[in-house]
């Protein structure tokens, strides 16, 4: 089994730092995804049963990038919801190395939201670590301390078109794999394969995780 290494870094506690903490957990998130990239630009690992029903291979690849905004003001649609999200159990554990490999797949369903009555839905869908673009995911640390904004749900997490107030679930699971950092590099990667930009920060209201499956 073919690993993809990155530095041995410390689980980070991501929210109320101080600006020097801030710092160091945006550079050490930062080796984590150039030490990532670097690793999957030297070992090609053949396509597995688990990477069939990628997201890569769905119109959810880029979507977002088929409406950029034109006027400095957020477009509305095409809007991506991401459910029932299943993560590798060990991710969620402090004793494991930041290590990621071939296998490291998270599953989820998801719905894309072509307009306010057009839909696609897609089911058991995957995104294994040989498919992880090789960048640095620090934005992730600023796009997920921000509520969305505009008309929202509220607390009520659902499949849409109208998004909830926080972008990601209110989970102990949540908030575990974040810490870890995995969730911060897997987060920044599904962004990043919709099309999210981002520098452009208004952008916040076609992209959130509605569900950790229990």
């Amino acid at each position: 089994m073919k690993h993809y290494r990155s530095l041995l870094l410390l689980p980070l506690v991501l929210t109320g730092c101080a600006t020097t903490d801030m710092q160091g957990a945006l550079d050490s998130l930062n080796g984590l995804g150039q030490s990532i990239g670097t690793s999957l630009a030297q070992a090609a690992t053949p396509a597995s049963p688990a990477s069939r029903n990628s997201l890569l291979s769905t119109p959810l690849h880029n979507a977002l990038r088929h409406n950029l905004s034109t006027d400095g003001r957020a477009p509305e649609w095409p809007k991506v919801v991401i459910s029932n999200l299943q993560i590798p159990a060990d991710q969620m554990t402090l004793t494991r190395s930041l290590t990621l490999k071939a296998s490291d797949c998270i599953r989820f369903d998801a719905v894309l939201w072509h307009n306010a009555k057009r839909s696609e839905r897609f089911s058991n869908l995957s995104l294994c670590a040989p498919e992880l673009p090789k960048q640095s995911n620090n934005f992730v640390l600023t796009w997920k301390s921000f509520s969305i904004s505009g008309k929202t749900s509220g607390q009520v997490r659902s499949d849409g078109p109208i998004p909830p107030y926080s972008k990601l679930p209110s989970d102990p699971a949540m908030e575990r794999w974040l810490m870890n950092q995995f969730g911060l590099y897997y987060v920044g990667s599904l962004l990043t394969l919709v099309g999210y930009d981002p520098h452009f920060t208004v952008d916040d209201r076609r992209f959130w995780i509605r569900n950790i499956k229990g």
